[in-house]
């Protein structure tokens, strides 16, 4: 199941707004080793500031199965203004038809895998919520930044962004800058890797809180 969370309705998700900062500490911090800013047990930096709009995926329990957030690229983001090394010299991202995707998150452990192209539930499925949230508010494009590890796997699934320049090392990680294209091919594609035709934005109330 997707939650959405964002804007004036982040309030009403305290348990889950935990969890997932939790869970952000747990694989970027702990895991990865990655010099992100810590505050207790939580990763948390100063785009969370920016009240984004934070895309949950929920298992029956309650528990977070994946998550990622979305800011537009007209204001602070983490590819323009964090990793603007990834973009074409003097290139910036701006485009009030353009978000950007960050955060991904998905735990190490307890998320079953639908096919031979390893895509998990839970990405397919942030996948497809990304895809018709963009539909929905107008967007043409999203980018988002990830490592070649991912890019791999989310090659074999034939789901993959398209690079905006060439990758380069980052805290010793080859990292990609990639761009998506919102529309029903992007879905098509998303529904072939996981096997899923249910709509995965059952709630769209948030949406209205950031469109």
């Amino acid at each position: 199941m997707i939650v959405l969370i964002g804007g004036e309705n982040k309030s009403k998700y305290p348990d889950l707004i935990d969890k997932m900062h939790r869970l952000r500490k747990e694989i970027f911090h702990d895991q990865l080793g990655w010099k992100v800013n810590v505050s207790g047990d939580w990763e948390i930096d100063h785009y969370d500031a920016l009240h984004p709009l934070y895309v949950l995926s929920v298992d029956e329990e309650g528990n977070i199965r994946g998550a990622l957030r979305l800011l537009p690229t007209t204001g602070l983001n983490m590819l323009n203004d964090t990793f603007p090394e990834l973009l074409p010299d003097g290139k910036r991202i701006e485009s009030p038809l353009i978000w950007e995707s960050s955060r991904f998150t998905i735990p190490t452990t307890g998320d079953r895998r639908r096919d031979f192209a390893r895509m998990s539930e839970a990405t397919a499925e942030l996948g497809l919520a990304m895809n018709e949230i963009g539909k929905e508010v107008g967007l043409t494009h999203i980018v988002t930044v990830y490592d070649a590890i991912m890019h791999r796997m989310l090659k074999m699934a034939d789901c993959a962004g398209e690079p905006l320049g060439a990758p380069k090392i980052i805290g010793g990680v080859l990292t990609y800058a990639v761009i998506y294209e919102i529309g029903d091919e992007l879905e098509q594609r998303l529904r072939a890797v996981s096997g899923t035709q249910a709509d995965v934005l059952p709630d769209r109330s948030a949406l209205k809180l950031v469109a």
